[in-house]
């Protein structure tokens, strides 16, 4: 690995070198003591995680880089003239706490997939290839709740990421022209990870217009340990959108199992009889939590007490309940 790092940076031509180093950084990943074997074939490391399992697949970091170049030049190869496009495009990289570099009023969208509380530290993830890079991220400023480390060595408590999200937020709203929408994606089977999402967009000023279900088809890492009950991790996301309107007060709501249910009551009437894997999907638990905390948020309220456990015992009590599916009496 070093000395293909050190033969790629001897490259003179700086698109290829920054193509091949953009190859190289995956080839990092897959080449380490992380690729699982699977007797199956697929081998590669578990996604969003450092882990290093009991049963290792060595790689062959050659092949590996060789599979990753291929990749890197079918994309070049359909997009002639990409490396030396004149397209305004800008990747930057900084904290979302500043975003100082654009100008006030300057931007017509955003769309935002903030981490969802303690489910991932993104920063944790980069650090094989941000070594090779060496470019390792500051996590002073990473918007998680970090309760595995102290306080005064980088955790991070729900407050710390309220504050953290408020701060991001309160420039995204700086940022934005009078008509702009911002859409955030975002889930979390903890209510007060919810309120704090909600009450730093309140902080910020920005005004939520709209709440829908995002099906994503393929389940993350986390997505897949909720269905299996190892967690407790909604699968649906929702997408929230907001305007760059006056702050509105979002009072907290101590009967949000009352529109909750209502919600969930209303959606299963609306189904039609019989079973399929759709129909099934739209009766499970993890569909049923995001259409409850997307109607709740659509009333203007925040989901407080609406956690991923307590509708389940919500739905039980109320509802028949019939191999992870819920029906009506």
């Amino acid at each position: 690995m070093s000395e293909l790092w050190h033969q790629i940076n001897l490259v003179t031509d700086t698109y290829a070198r920054s193509a091949l180093k953009f190859a190289f950084t995956n080839t990092a990943w897959h080449a380490t003591k992380m690729r699982r074997y699977n007797a199956l074939g697929g081998q590669r490391p578990l996604t969003g995680t450092l882990y290093i399992p009991q049963l290792i697949a060595e790689g062959n970091v050659f092949e590996i880089f060789r599979h990753q170049v291929k990749q890197v030049s079918r994309f070049y190869a359909t997009h002639p003239g990409l490396e030396h496009s004149e397209a305004l495009v800008l990747a930057r990289q900084s904290s979302a706490t500043d975003l100082s570099w654009l100008p006030t009023s300057s931007i017509d969208y955003v769309f935002t997939d903030p981490p969802f509380g303690a489910n991932l530290f993104y920063g944790d993830c980069n650090v094989v290839w941000e070594a090779w890079l060496g470019d390792v991220t500051d996590l002073t400023d990473e918007i998680v709740v970090n309760r595995s480390l102290p306080v005064t060595a980088g955790g991070k408590t729900i407050t710390d990421y309220e504050k953290l999200l408020g701060d991001a937020f309160t420039e995204v709203r700086r940022v934005m022209s009078p008509t702009a929408r911002a859409s955030v994606v975002f889930h979390n089977a903890d209510d007060k990870v919810w309120s704090a999402l909600l009450s730093a967009t309140d902080r910020a000023g920005l005004a939520q217009t709209d709440v829908s279900i995002l099906d994503k088809v393929q389940r993350s890492m986390k997505g897949y340990k909720g269905r299996s009950g190892a967690e407790l991790v909604p699968f649906y996301d929702l997408v929230i959108t907001f305007t760059a309107g006056s702050r509105t007060a979002t009072p907290d709501l101590n009967g949000a199992g009352a529109i909750a249910l209502t919600s969930v009551r209303e959606h299963l009437e609306g189904l039609p009889t019989g079973a399929n894997e759709h129909l099934n999907q739209q009766r499970s638990l993890e569909y049923l939590y995001s259409l409850a905390v997307g109607a709740v948020i659509a009333n203007g309220y925040h989901p407080t007490g609406l956690s991923f456990r307590s509708l389940e015992g919500l739905l039980r009590e109320n509802l028949n309940s019939e191999g992870g599916r819920y029906y009506l009496h």
